[in-house]
């Protein structure tokens, strides 16, 4: 079956930081998310640690949460014995995945992982993200829509020598019903720049 491309991208890298900037609706959380998944079954009882951060709790809970599990109860491989939804942490294949908030700092600042996911990397600050790189092990993905004409991503993340750089739109996501693309498609004619963020998946002016 085809996937959008950001799995292809994700399961194909080897850099250690991989950037996926896209409009909406390319398929770039969904993707990572079942990339991470294939991680713990290819690496059953590894006791691996995959973080999952995004800046608030409420927005992390309405969105990479909620397809996190969309896609094990899809797969049939949710086991609610595994699940302790009160520390916000699920075992999978043995190996732990934890859903954080940044706007908790001793969250960002006392944990280690091997595997860091920053989904909407564009709403925490500079100094999270380096907190969270540096207790990170050996792979991190990031995922955002362009929508800030400046920012540190740009600067201290794209530059570097180890990081992978991927864009997508929503034309990369196969499974996108016909009303979606025609909605994202209206923003040609009605809104310049939400168009070249949100329908190109280029930085915001």
């Amino acid at each position: 079956m085809k996937q959008p491309s950001t799995y292809y991208h994700a399961k194909t890298c080897t850099k250690k930081i991989q950037v996926h900037q896209g409009g909406t609706r390319s398929g770039k959380t969904w993707s990572l998310l079942n990339v991470l998944i294939e991680l713990c079954y290819q690496n059953e009882n590894a006791q691996m640690v995959i973080t999952i951060a995004r800046k608030t709790y409420p927005a992390l809970r309405a969105s990479v949460m909620r397809d996190f599990y969309t896609i094990l109860n899809d797969e049939g491989i949710y086991n609610q014995s595994h699940h302790n939804k009160s520390d916000g942490t699920y075992i999978l294949y043995g190996n732990l995945i934890e859903f954080i908030s940044v706007d908790q700092p001793q969250k960002v600042r006392g944990r280690k992982r091997d595997i860091l996911f920053v989904n909407e990397c564009n709403e925490i600050s500079r100094e999270d993200w380096r907190q969270l790189l540096l207790r990170t092990t050996y792979k991190t993905f990031i995922d955002y829509n362009p929508s800030d004409e400046y920012h540190w991503i740009y600067d201290d993340v794209l530059e570097r020598d180890d990081v992978a750089f991927f864009k997508t739109t929503y034309l990369d996501n196969p499974f996108l019903e016909q009303n979606i693309i025609d909605e994202i498609e209206r923003y040609k004619e009605t809104d310049e720049n939400y168009w070249r963020i949100y329908g190109l998946g280029e930085r915001g002016v």
